[in-house]
């Protein structure tokens, strides 16, 4: 009875070091894509991103994308997700020259988050198929006014 108590305790232990490890791993890539954000938000135009910032910010708790803080957003592997989209979309319309260190540590955190494996491809295709129509629709509503 004892040696189950004691491999219980150990497994349970163990999950909860893994579980941390993942959270601990999603807010570094979360810090990382901040400071990219941070780097190029007083570079760019922000109005011409801003159906997009306004997708994104749906999703970030308490703050802005151009801005990550608190825990929650930082261990959220969602916030993760749509600050590479943000970034990607942003960067996809940048002239290519520029930018050249952020986008290699781009390339970088979606490695470390495909590692990660909080989704499933089809998932974040999904997801950022979903980021692209709502920043048409919102273009298009403009352009109709």
């Amino acid at each position: 009875m004892q040696t189950n108590k004691h491999v219980a305790k150990s497994l349970e232990r163990q999950q909860i070091r893994t579980i941390r490890r993942f959270y601990h791993a999603i807010a570094e890539i979360n810090l990382a894509l901040a400071k990219v954000h941070s780097t190029i938000g007083f570079t760019i135009d922000k109005e011409k991103y801003k159906y997009a910032t306004a997708y994104v910010d749906q999703y970030v708790s308490y703050t802005s994308v151009w801005n990550i803080k608190f825990v929650y957003n930082l261990e959220n592997p969602e916030v993760a997700l749509l600050q590479l989209f943000h970034l990607q979309y942003i960067l996809q319309r940048e002239p290519a020259e520029l930018y050249t260190s952020e986008r290699n540590i781009i390339e970088e955190q979606w490695r470390l988050f495909n590692i990660q494996k909080p989704y499933k491809n089809d998932q974040i295709i999904a997801r950022q198929e979903k980021m692209l129509a709502y920043i048409a629709a919102h273009e298009n509503a403009v352009v109709e006014e």
